[in-house]
């Protein structure tokens, strides 16, 4: 087959959503298949190859370019199917017209339920009920990435289309490297985006300040940035204010570098508060933190106490920060029983996470509705 994945972010970067599709894209052309990655985004270097996955940024064109540019290589290629990984209505209404009129299949990634849901007033409410109940029907499938959203979705879409279930993919050869030195000594490591409160990176930050008289001289290493720079200025103010050394802002890290920096943590965290978001979501970086083979301490949102218990993570309620901190104790206390859990949880990456495991079932998917 002949794919094209659309999206709206640079290639290649760190942010999950670039390496969920990189992780599926190297495995879906190892398996025969022929691999575009088609951007509206901007990118030092616009065009490329990874892994045998063909990428194309045309963001540096202008928005309007970008579009024609992104709908003259899907009519000159002529894909079997698109996969659209982004909620941009500028891409979502005029692909669908040329894949209809290409006779295209078109498929919808979806890792959290439709951002409309979340806004308020009676306009903006009305909108969302028109948006869900329309653009949905556009698609000739949708891949999902939780149980919540395969349920949510279910009366959206057309009859004829297609649901199929993909929970998050991880690249374990990527994590499968050893520990380095590093100048940051013992670290808790956060990987993702600063911006707003969808991971409880505040959260964490005042878990970790609770454990850390605990702890010895362990740090927290933030890493990543924000698009919002003033919840990034404000979590570093909150940080400030605590007086706490051992909070470290590392800034983004690159798509090459992200492995060893979390290979190398002692622990890994991630303390999504409850919300509509972490219902429908799953967070990709949780696959790469288990790859790692290092203790991960989760709060239980969403799907995630589906894929992760007591056996092989540390995993507490959200929104209880004390809790949260009296695991990353725990996981100090005796580390040597946290690395026997540890390994456990790596083996939930390895035998369900797995990209390679995954994305055969995609194919068959793809195979069977193109």
């Amino acid at each position: 087959m002949n794919i094209a994945i659309v999206n709206t972010l640079s290639i290649p970067s760190g942010q999950a959503s670039v390496n969920r599709i990189l992780s599926y894209g190297k495995e879906l052309f190892r398996l025969g298949n022929s691999v575009s990655i088609l951007s509206s985004g901007n990118s030092d270097i616009y065009e490329g190859n990874i892994d045998g996955i063909k990428y194309h940024c045309f963001g540096h064109l202008g928005n309007l370019k970008a579009l024609i540019s992104i709908l003259s290589r899907i009519k000159k290629e002529r894909f079997d199917c698109v996969i659209l990984v982004s909620n941009s209505l500028f891409l979502i209404y005029p692909l669908a017209i040329v894949c209809f009129c290409l006779r295209i299949k078109y498929f919808q990634e979806k890792s959290e339920f439709p951002f409309v849901l979340m806004r308020n007033g009676f306009f903006q409410k009305l909108f969302a009920e028109l948006y869900v109940n329309t653009t949905y029907k556009l698609f000739d499938g949708l891949i999902v990435m939780t149980k919540p959203l395969m349920n949510y979705f279910n009366d959206k879409v057309r009859k004829s289309a297609k649901l199929f279930e993909m929970p998050m993919t991880v690249d374990i050869d990527r994590f499968s490297i050893p520990k380095s030195t590093s100048p940051y000594g013992s670290y808790i490591a956060y990987c993702g985006d600063m911006a707003g409160n969808k991971d409880g990176v505040r959260n964490l930050i005042e878990a970790y300040h609770l454990a850390s008289k605990e702890i010895g001289d362990v740090k927290l290493l933030l890493i990543g940035g924000s698009s919002n720079q003033d919840d990034f200025n404000k979590l570093q103010e909150y940080a400030i204010a605590l007086n706490n050394n051992g909070i470290i802002f590392y800034g983004r890290a690159s798509r090459n570098d992200i492995p060893q920096l979390l290979v190398n943590a002692k622990a890994l965290a991630l303390a999504r508060p409850s919300s509509l978001q972490s219902t429908g979501g799953f967070p990709t970086k949780l696959g790469e933190y288990l790859s790692t083979g290092n203790p991960v301490v989760v709060t239980k949102v969403g799907d995630i106490p589906s894929y992760l218990n007591d056996d092989n993570a540390f995993t507490v309620e959200p929104d209880d920060n004390k809790a949260f901190a009296l695991a990353i104790v725990e996981i100090f206390q005796d580390y040597s029983s946290a690395l026997i859990k540890a390994k456990k949880g790596k083996m939930v990456a390895i035998t369900i996470f797995n990209a390679k495991v995954q994305t055969l079932r995609l194919f068959e998917f793809l195979k069977a509705t193109v």
